[in-house]
């Protein structure tokens, strides 16, 4: 008979303990791993990917420690499971995820474009790049500015470029 904490045997503890230290292990390698390269001059996207790499792998390690403790699951639990999962990520990536959205939208409707100059809630710059999440604006005193892309589509953005541009469009 299996010695029990709980709901828990020990081995099942100990599995627990052991999937904690590899997610928080993951999260402190990726961290020092990014800053390592980051000081080396490797550019932000590949940062991100070697963070993103590290994280993937300690998840993926941390799944199957839990399946080797508790054995594998029923379709049932496996689909509540996943249906939380993913309304967590849902909530705590919603700002990032609308972002994405309207990241999209700006440049499907070709409403802006690099080197446009645009004004949005007082700043004014020219745009050097139009990323996913936010929008990169040069101010006048030469000053880099980020601002939002769902902040440019719910605007008001007023785009004194676009103008000829887009004329016969809008």
């Amino acid at each position: 008979m299996a010695l029990t904490v709980g709901m828990f045997s020990l081995w099942e503890w100990t599995a627990l303990a052991l999937a904690a230290i590899v997610l928080v292990g993951g999260y402190v390698l990726s961290r020092n791993a990014s800053a390592r390269i980051r000081e080396r001059g490797a550019p932000p996207h590949q940062v991100r990917a070697v963070r993103i790499a590290i994280s993937v792998v300690a998840s993926l390690l941390v799944v199957a420690i839990v399946v080797i403790a508790f054995g594998p699951v029923s379709p049932v639990s496996g689909l509540t499971a996943s249906a939380f999962a993913g309304l967590v990520a849902t909530f705590a990536l919603q700002t990032t995820l609308a972002n994405v959205v309207a990241g999209f939208l700006l440049l499907r409707n070709k409403v802006l474009r690099l080197n446009d100059g645009i004004e949005i809630s007082g700043v004014k710059g020219k745009v050097v790049q139009i990323g996913l999440v936010t929008t990169w604006l040069r101010l006048e005193d030469g000053a880099l500015a980020s601002v939002s892309n769902s902040t440019l589509l719910s605007g008001p953005m007023i785009n004194r470029s676009a103008g000829e541009r887009l004329k016969g469009e809008y």
